[in-house]
């Protein structure tokens, strides 16, 4: 019989720390688990040590439950091979739109088994002798004569790469100073994040990848655009806002209006109940106090 295990390492990427100190703070004293963790730039590794099997399955899922959208693995499992098993799982097809985002995912994603199936490695979008033209030239297209900025063109052709390979999801890369622009085209609209060139943007790209093939919100900083907002040719988008949703209009209230209504109801109402009380004699109104007084109610 195989001994069940009482530690563990639990892999999240985008997990706000002081979420994850606060999560842990919480758990049960009963599950005699602790837990010590390790950042560097966007990913945690969070081991566990419980005095039993069942407070290490407790104190998991409880960690599972809160940041479900953060915890990509455990163990071993790299975030490139999170990635493809979520592509695969979803049926969802990835393509890059430039060689920039080219060179961030596919060193990490060609030694990942059945990543080939998920990812196209440029073959059939941006290094593709005549598919790698028709993006440039439909990304290019929106501006007319106008010279676009690298983070609209890197938005533009995300969007143009996905449209003309047919795929789901179609990653992008723009440098702006010492900075990465990462864009994520999907159907919804696009993702896209600032990241400096220190830290590392392929994990950070792949975790946007991840997420949105699962459908998993983004991680905090992650910017958001519409598909109708994405589309247009405005300026460049700051990447890490999301675009604000329109409100609802306010409903005017005419209270004037419905204490107007209230009043007539109560009016009428009145008046059908003195018709049925007093058989329609106006003149026996005087005597209402008096009869209900006989009846043993007060007036």
């Amino acid at each position: 019989m195989a001994e069940e295990k009482t530690s563990c390492v639990l892999r999240l990427f985008g997990a706000p720390q002081g979420q994850l100190a606060g999560a842990v703070g919480q758990f049960a004293p009963q599950w005699k688990t602790q837990a010590q963790w390790k950042s560097r730039g966007g990913e945690t590794l969070l081991a566990l040590q419980a005095a039993s099997p069942s407070g290490l399955k407790k104190a998991a899922q409880s960690l599972q439950a809160q940041f479900e959208a953060d915890l990509y693995g455990a163990g071993d499992t790299s975030l490139a091979a999170a990635v493809v098993n979520a592509l695969e799982t979803h049926d969802r097809l990835l393509v890059c739109s430039d060689a920039a985002a080219g060179a961030l995912l596919e060193a990490r994603l060609e030694t990942v088994p059945g990543a080939e199936k998920v990812f196209d490695f440029g073959a059939l979008s941006y290094a593709h002798p005549k598919v790698g033209p028709q993006i440039e030239k439909r990304a290019r297209a929106r501006f007319k004569a106008e010279e676009p900025d690298a983070v609209r063109l890197a938005l533009a052709r995300a969007q143009a790469a996905r449209r003309v390979v047919g795929s789901e999801l179609a990653a992008g890369c723009a440098e702006r100073g010492s900075e990465k622009v990462l864009v994520l085209s999907s159907k919804k609209g696009c993702w896209l994040r600032t990241v400096p060139s220190s830290d590392n943007a392929a994990l950070w790209l792949l975790d946007m990848i991840r997420r949105a093939a699962c459908d998993y919100p983004q991680a905090e900083g992650t910017g958001f655009l519409p598909a109708r907002k994405a589309a247009q040719n405005g300026p460049a988008p700051e990447a890490g806002t999301n675009a604000a949703k329109p409100g609802n209009p306010r409903r005017k209230h005419h209270r004037g209006r419905w204490l107007l209504v209230l009043l007539l109801l109560a009016v009428l109402g009145a008046a059908v109940w003195y018709q049925y009380a007093m058989g329609g004699d106006w003149a026996k109104l005087a005597q209402l106090p008096q009869r209900i007084q006989t009846q043993g109610l007060d007036a």
